[in-house]
C-alpha cells in the first residue's frame, strides 16, 4: 500500500491552478476522505490490493468497446454523440434512462480530432481512482469551490497500471487523461425506489478538470485531477464500495474486468451454493459491446457468446467461479435468440465478498461514531 499524502502545499501543485486555491486538506484531515482511503479488510489471509468503485456509475456503458476511435474533425459526420440506454438495479433502486457520450476534442500536430473514451481510458480511470484510494486524494477550496482531487505524477499512474500488467507510455496516459477531461456524459435518468419515483438530468465530464505538472524528471510538483460530481457525491454519501483492484484489472479482456467488477458490486450476498444469473444479450448491452437488441443477428449473437465463453474461462482460471451453465432461449420459430448464464462462485470469492461487506459496515460504523463525536 502506498503511503498516504500527509501534506500537500501550493508549491506541490501546477502553476495553472495555484491562484485559484485558498486551502488544501489531505485525506487524514477530512472525515469523508479518511474513510475513502481506509482500505482494509478483516481477513488476514486475503491479499490487500483494495480500491474503490462508484456504485452503478462504474457499470454504465460509458466506454466504447474493443476499439479506440479517433476521427479528424474535418472527416467527422454531423452526428458525433453516441447514445445508449441504461437500465440497472442497484441496492433495490432501479435506474433507467439515456446516456449520451460526447467525444473529446483533442489538438493534434497537423489536425484536431474527436476521441471517444475507450477501454484504454477505462484502465487509466481505474488506476487513477486506485491512487486516490491509497491516499493520493485531497480537498481543495478556493475559487474552484470545495472539490475533491487526486494528486499524482504520471510515473505513479504508469506504475499503478504496470502493477496489473497494463503497459502504457506516459504520452498515452496523458492523452487518456485529456480524453477523460474532454469527453462529456449527459444522463437523463428515472429512479424507482419502492413506491417513490424521481427524475434527474445531469451533464459532466469523466474527470472535471486536469492540470499537468509541466515538470520533467524529479519534481515535487504533482498533476491534479478533479473528480466529477457523481464520484464526489458517492464519497460524501459513503455509497461507494471497495473491491480487489488486482483481481479485476489483471485480466487482459475488458469484458472480464467489467464483469468481475460487476460481481463485486451486485453479488453482495455471494455464498457457496448461491448462484448469479444473467441473459447474454442484456449483459452485452450493459457492457457496451452492442447498442441495442435489434443489432443482434445470428452472427453477432455467436460473436458475443464467444466473448463470454472466453470471459467465463478467465473467471474459472482466476478462482472467481467454479463453473457455469447455459440455457438457450428461442423465439416462436425455434431460432436461438439469447442465452441464459448461471454462474457458481468459488469459496475464495465468497470469502472476499464477506470481507468486503464487513469492511463496508465498519466504514459506516466509523462514520456514525465520528458524526457523534462532532455533535457532542
Amino acid at each position: 500500500m502506498k503511503t498516504p499524502v500527509k501534506k500537500v502545499s501550493l508549491s506541490n501543485l501546477p502553476a495553472s491552478i495555484r491562484r485559484d486555491i485558498e486551502t488544501i486538506e489531505s485525506a487524514h484531515q477530512v472525515e469523508q476522505l479518511s474513510l475513502f482511503v481506509d482500505c482494509k479488510t478483516s481477513s488476514a489471509g486475503l491479499k490487500s490490493s483494495l480500491s474503490n468503485t462508484f456504485v452503478g456509475y462504474d457499470l454504465w456503458s460509458r466506454f466504447i468497446r474493443h476499439k479506440r476511435e479517433q476521427i479528424p474533425v474535418n472527416a467527422a459526420s454531423d452526428k458525433v454523440i453516441i447514445s445508449r440506454r441504461v437500465s440497472e438495479k442497484v441496492d433495490n433502486v432501479l435506474y433507467e434512462g439515456v446516456l449520451d457520450i460526447s467525444p473529446a476534442l483533442i489538438k493534434g500536430k497537423d489536425t484536431d480530432f474527436f476521441a471517444w473514451p475507450s477501454d484504454r481510458e477505462e484502465k487509466v480511470e481505474r488506476a487513477l481512482v486506485r491512487l486516490g484510494s491509497q491516499g493520493r486524494i485531497v480537498k481543495i477550496s478556493g475559487r474552484v469551490g470545495e472539490r475533491y482531487a487526486i494528486v499524482f505524477t504520471l510515473r505513479e499512474l504508469q506504475s499503478e497500471l504496470k502493477s496489473v500488467s497494463q503497459t502504457l507510455s506516459v504520452n498515452e496516459i496523458k492523452e487518456s487523461l485529456l480524453i477523460l477531461k474532454g469527453a462529456e456524459l449527459s444522463m437523463q435518468c428515472r429512479e424507482v425506489n419502492g413506491e417513490s419515483e424521481s427524475y434527474s438530468e445531469s451533464r459532466m465530464n469523466y474527470i472535471s478538470s486536469i492540470h499537468f505538472s509541466g515538470a520533467n524528471g524529479k519534481s515535487t510538483v504533482k498533476c491534479v485531477a478533479f473528480l466529477n460530481e457523481v464520484m464526489s457525491q458517492q464519497i460524501e454519501g459513503l455509497t461507494y464500495r471497495s473491491y480487489y483492484f488486482d483481481r479485476v484489472q489483471s485480466f487482459k479482456r475488458s469484458l472480464s474486468r467489467w464483469l468481475t467488477l460487476r460481481l463485486y458490486q451486485v453479488f453482495k450476498y455471494a455464498a457457496v451454493g448461491k448462484t448469479y444469473h444473467f441473459m447474454l444479450v442484456n449483459m452485452s448491452l450493459k457492457f457496451g459491446s452492442i447498442t441495442s437488441q435489434e443489432d443482434v443477428d445470428k452472427s453477432r449473437l455467436t460473436a458475443i457468446r464467444r466473448d463470454m465463453t472466453s470471459t467465463m474461462k478467465d473467471l474459472i482460471d482466476s478462482d472467481i467461479i467454479n463453473r457455469y451453465t447455459i440455457e438457450n432461449e428461442k423465439d416462436d420459430d425455434g431460432n436461438i435468440v439469447d442465452y441464459k448464464y448461471e454462474i457458481y462462485p468459488t469459496a475464495r470469492f465468497c470469502e472476499e465478498i464477506l470481507s468486503l461487506n464487513k469492511q463496508y459496515k465498519a466504514r459506516l460504523a466509523k462514520a456514525e461514531k465520528l458524526a457523534g463525536i462532532e455533535s457532542d
